[in-house]
């Protein structure tokens, strides 16, 4: 730590130009578009869309959550609290052949379905993706429970 003094080492990551300029014009985006205000206006139709997920499929899906544009469905193993990796990643696998780009499971123990579409998402496209989703998820609970 003590080979280089301050000040002179640098690095293409600690703030170069070019990387600034994109930050820079991003905020900009954010700001211009109003994409937070989307992203507040959009937090009710995802969290509505997710707890008619939770509804549909009680025994399940576990808590659902949503934050602006960022949404959680955790997946339990039926009529159990535990958490079920299997199916999380089976709804994630499904969605991705059904042209719905996911996150890889996230948690604790990889069972919960993460969303976070773009902050310039619409409404249309928003629900669109629900539906698929939902579609992937009432799939693979039924592939599971035949498997059972």
């Amino acid at each position: 730590m003590d080979q280089f003094p301050p000040g002179s080492m640098t690095s293409t990551h600690t703030g170069n130009p070019v990387c600034c300029a994109a930050a820079l014009a991003s905020v900009r985006k954010i700001v211009k578009e109003d994409l937070t205000g989307n992203a507040a206006r959009l937090e009710p139709i995802l969290l509505a869309g997710l707890k008619t997920l939770q509804a549909s499929h009680p025994g399940v899906i576990g808590n659902v959550t949503a934050r602006g544009l960022v949404g959680g469905m955790q997946l339990v193993k039926s009529g159990r609290k535990e958490p079920d990796h299997d199916l999380a990643h089976a709804i994630i696998e499904r969605c991705f052949h059904k042209g719905l780009l996911m996150f890889a499971p996230v948690g604790a123990w990889g069972q919960t379905v993460k969303i976070a579409p773009p902050l310039t998402i619409s409404r249309e496209a928003l629900e669109e993706g629900l539906s698929v989703l939902a579609e992937a998820t009432a799939e693979s609970v039924a592939a599971q429970q035949a498997a059972e």
